[in-house]
């Protein structure tokens, strides 16, 4: 991770909370390699010893309130079980919510809202035990009830179902109400990454069930997190206010937090610094380089660890479809020149892609197979192939968002693959808010994407399994529908063991598998920059800690969000 700040003989204050690069239900941390290989701990109960971390209190100055500029706005608001969670979306979740399980200092979930999570010996039945003394916004108790509700209803969601499908059971220990017994139908070590995100966080069962007989409820959350809910318009903001019996004091900081979509990267940026916004978040080439070189006033924390992958998502058994053809897909790979996009749309910012696994991830390799420089002759030849076993115009459609840069290099890919020999790229553009939804039903050829930050390959699973590939329509978290036994293969293996090694061959096989299959176009690995102006505070170095001591890793666990808990203002 990397600073940059331009002041006028004021130095920023002690503390600051940093950021990870983080996908979905991943997570991960700046420590890389070693440690980044040790995904599955045989009890997750909060550690004894702990890192060394600043006095949370230390020069903190308490008040204020905040105004953020985010990518997005979030469809099915906010029922955990039902949000179509991207960036923005967890970052208004992490204002109101907890989740059970947190990404700790050495890159292992540690248990955060829950007090402990322990297997049995094959790990197919889960501890969950409830941290004491917690309530939620309303009133009611958090116990070991409250999370057989949530994770149950996450078991039988239209979406989220499919990350737990392998859930047979949730249920109360009868002999303790403070714990929940999960059982899955066969081993799953890493269980508890996927707890660290929007299956573990906690809402009120009271909220619950009212919101199942009144609908506009459920744009009004009620859990256990920092900011309690004030108000929400969608697509305008929404607002917390400080939780005063937050059950982490000293926690929260701020009296008040606003968060606002605006989906343009530019526009955000302008608000940012006509004032409008206090902070944002980007991954907007044009905008990094900017505030790398300074702006009075500003400042901006930068992250690359851990990465996320900018791609481009494929459909690949979609009946009648080209890319259903290997040849195609592999066409596309050749085809397309990152360099020129990279330099000429991101500024050179980012680190060419050759695979799902930016640098420090388990299953980075320095050559995977994959081509990183364009080949434009075989990429013509392959499809000359194609054309010439299967006659007729060759047409593909390439969504994007509404990002006026994003639109930009979409225009480079129709380019780069007409050249290629197909007859015809079709580009469409698709309202941020409704991206998601589209990748979920299916309803793409090819399509802009961004994901698979993280830590373990189990992290990984929901995304590429068969079991996740349902048909055009239903929602399915394998949005390219990719159905592939070797690649089923590999992904149970991995979720089965909690050996480093085995874990690290298994995640080279697999990012080999992927080059070889040209299932994804793989662009850069992605920089997140949060920018922020001066006398903003807790966006550094220090980091949320639990009651227990436990620090947490850098960063809020997910790419391009922070943990609102540690923000603080000078007055």
């Amino acid at each position: 991770m990397k600073s940059s700040r331009r002041r006028s003989g004021r130095v920023l204050g002690a503390m600051f909370a940093s950021l990870l690069v983080f996908v979905a239900a991943c997570g991960g941390g700046d420590d890389g390699g070693d440690s980044s290989e040790s995904t599955a701990v045989d009890e997750t109960s909060a550690p004894t010893e702990t890192t060394d971390v600043l006095d949370p209190m230390t020069a903190v100055t308490p008040g204020g309130t905040l105004t953020m500029g985010i990518e997005a706005e979030t469809s099915s608001p906010w029922r955990p079980s039902e949000m179509v969670c991207a960036i923005s979306c967890h970052m208004v979740a992490r204002t109101v919510y907890d989740s059970l399980m947190i990404v700790g200092s050495d890159n292992s979930p540690v248990p955060y809202l829950a007090s402990a999570m322990e297997p049995n010996e094959d790990y197919t039945v889960w501890r969950i035990t409830a941290r004491a003394g917690v309530k939620f916004h309303d009133g009611t108790d958090f116990d070991g009830a409250a999370i057989v509700e949530n994770i149950s209803r996450h078991k039988t969601a239209l979406l989220t179902g499919t990350a737990i499908k392998t859930v047979t059971d949730v249920s109360l220990d009868a002999s303790d109400p403070m714990t929940a017994i999960v059982t899955v139908e066969k081993p799953w070590a890493t269980f508890p990454w996927y707890l660290t995100g929007q299956i573990g966080y906690m809402a009120s069962p009271t909220w619950l069930l009212a919101s199942d007989t009144d609908e506009a409820l459920r744009a009004q959350p009620v859990g256990t997190g920092p900011f309690v809910y004030s108000d929400y318009k969608p697509n305008e903001y929404y607002t917390g206010t400080k939780n005063a019996n937050y059950w982490n004091a000293p926690f929260p900081y701020l009296d008040e937090i606003t968060l606002i979509p605006i989906a343009d990267s530019l526009k955000r940026r302008d608000a940012l610094k006509a004032g409008d916004l206090d902070i944002v978040h980007t991954t907007n080439g044009e905008v990094i380089n900017e505030l790398r070189s300074g702006v009075d006033g500003f400042s901006s924390t930068e992250i690359t660890n851990n990465a996320e992958t900018a791609y481009t998502l494929l459909h690949v058994t979609q009946e009648g479809s080209p890319l259903n053809d290997r040849r195609i897909r592999c066409a596309l790979a050749n085809a397309t020149d990152n360099n020129i996009i990279n330099e000429v749309v991101s500024f050179g910012v980012n680190k060419l892609a050759n695979g799902p696994f930016s640098p420090g991830q388990v299953g980075s390799l320095e050559d995977s197979g994959y081509p990183l420089t364009q080949d434009m002759a075989k990429a013509q030849a392959l499809i000359a192939e194609y054309k010439a076993e299967n006659p007729g115009e060759l047409k593909i459609s390439l969504a994007t968002t509404n990002d006026a840069t994003n639109l930009v290099i979409a225009q480079y890919q129709k380019d780069f693959f007409e050249e290629a020999g197909i007859d015809e790229v079709t580009i469409d553009q698709i309202d941020q808010g409704q991206y998601i939804v589209t990748a979920l039903l299916g309803n793409f050829q090819v399509f802009q994407w961004r994901n698979h930050g993280g830590v373990d390959l189990d992290q990984q699973y929901i995304w590429w399994h068969s079991s996740s590939a349902l048909d055009i329509g239903a929602l399915a978290l394998n949005f390219g529908r990719i159905k592939d036994p070797n690649l089923d293969e590999l992904l149970d293996a991995n979720r089965a063991t909690i050996d480093p090694a085995e874990k690290k061959q298994i995640a080279e096989d697999v990012n080999r598998l992927f080059a070889t299959e040209c299932y994804n176009l793989w662009g850069t690995y992605t920089t997140w920059l949060i920018a922020f102006e001066d006398g903003i505070m807790g966006l550094d170095a220090a980091n949320l800690t639990t009651p227990d001591g436990t620090r947490a890793a850098e960063g809020a666990g997910i790419a391009g969000t922070f943990y609102p808990h540690t923000v603080w203002r000078q007055q």
